[in-house]
């Protein structure tokens, strides 16, 4: 992972005459910037101090222990020697990292191999102000090299994190081919991003949802700043239906993304729990015995029709309100002392007392109250539930 530039330009300079090189640095020292200027005389000698820069660790990784230094920014070559060989050397190590050519003469056939061996630019040495025009060239150089290192690694980043998100995450084009695909899209629908890519999104969407999904992204077209959710069903790999809950953004204007970025998440088992629960309240609503949530301070939570019915008050009378409202003290310590006991035995799940009442009419009546804790993973106390049977008859109060 490489240093995007901090601090002082760097150029790395090849050229055999150390006269000409100290020439080069004159040059950069009256630069406007600061910039660090090291030669080399040998081919070899730079090609390996080019590697070591550009393949080092990130500087929050690096051990202080040992010297490391930062990636170049340029790098220079006269025309002595091989020049073609030493960019070609250079370019199998970064594909990137520019490369002037500074010339004693303007030969079109040297330039020419140049550039074929991946040269940037071509300085000649002659003329008016050489080394100004190769400072200019070179700062100019680096500062789009360290620009486009940033660009990458802001890229690179962004990418990481998407790919790692846990949810899908699709970028969808306005003619409705999926642009971009996370893998996350192989663990909620079993099929990887290759084979989502340039498809229609969620090709089998379920027919009874497409309307509502057509609506919502309709509205988001005419609005970009509305935000549409919904939920649908999609068939995975294994042609089993699955309920997912996708969230748009409009970035169609956005230049680098053109299209809806859609956030999708699995909510199969979220729908299926919540399906369960309907099922699990329709029947303690109806069910013939009055129940009862209360929290772990003794506040009345939830109660069925059968509790209103038995006791004839009103729902919010009796929901929010202290269960000391309707129990008498004595009562209350001893549904107290079993909740205690059921959170001290772990085999025990109900317990049972008897307490006595006054419903609406004034009227006394005993009850045997069911009880069951309520507890989090832990095991800490989260409140109690109980179910709560007239047993009056016959005996009188």
């Amino acid at each position: 992972m490489e240093l995007v530039g901090r601090g002082p330009i760097r150029v790395c300079y090849l050229g055999p005459d150390e006269k000409v090189a100290d020439w080069v640095r004159a040059g950069f020292e009256r630069f406007d910037e600061p910039v660090e200027f090291v030669a080399e005389t040998a081919a070899a000698a730079a090609l390996d101090r080019i590697a070591d820069a550009q393949q080092r660790l990130h500087p929050r990784m690096r051990s202080p222990l040992v010297d490391h230094e930062d990636p170049f920014d340029c790098v220079i070559c006269t025309d002595d020697g091989d020049p073609i060989e030493f960019i070609e050397g250079v370019r199998e190590i970064h594909d990137e990292l520019p490369i002037v050519l500074f010339a004693r003469d303007g030969s079109e056939h040297l330039a020419s191999q140049a550039i074929s061996g991946g040269v940037d630019d071509y300085v000649t040495a002659s003329g008016d102000n050489p080394t100004g025009r190769l400072v200019e060239r070179v700062a100019e150089l680096a500062s789009d090299h360290r620009q486009a290192r940033r660009t990458r690694r802001r890229n690179e980043r962004t990418r990481r994190i998407v790919d790692e998100n846990a949810e899908m995450i699709t970028v969808v084009s306005p003619g409705a081919s999926i642009t971009y695909q996370n893998d996350v899209v192989e663990e909620v629908l079993g099929y990887t991003p290759a084979e989502i890519d340039e498809k229609l999104p969620f090709d089998s969407v379920h027919p009874d949802d497409w309307q509502t999904i057509r609506e919502e992204f309709y509205d988001a077209v005419r609005d970009p700043e509305y935000v549409p959710t919904v939920e649908f069903r999609a068939k995975d790999a294994d042609g089993q239906w699955r309920t997912v809950e996708s969230r748009a953004r409009n970035l169609l204007d956005d230049p680098f993304v053109q299209g809806f970025v859609i956030t999708t998440r699995d909510v199969t088992e979220r729908k299926e729990r919540e399906r369960d629960l309907e099922g699990y309240r329709t029947v303690v609503e109806n069910a013939g015995d009055p129940m009862y949530v209360l929290t772990p301070e003794g506040e009345i939570t939830w109660v069925n029709e059968a509790f209103i019915e038995h006791t004839g008050y009103d729902r919010d009378v009796v929901e929010d309100a202290h269960v000391s409202t309707f129990m008498r003290e004595q009562d209350i310590e001893k549904g107290t002392e079993i909740i205690s006991d059921l959170l001290e035995n772990d085999d025990e799940n109900w317990g049972r007392f008897e307490f006595v009442m006054e419903n609406v009419s004034g009227e006394i009546r005993r009850y045997e109250d069911n009880v069951a804790v309520l507890t989090d993973d832990d095991g800490n106390l989260r409140g109690s539930v109980g179910v709560v049977r007239d047993v009056t008859s016959g005996e009188g109060e």
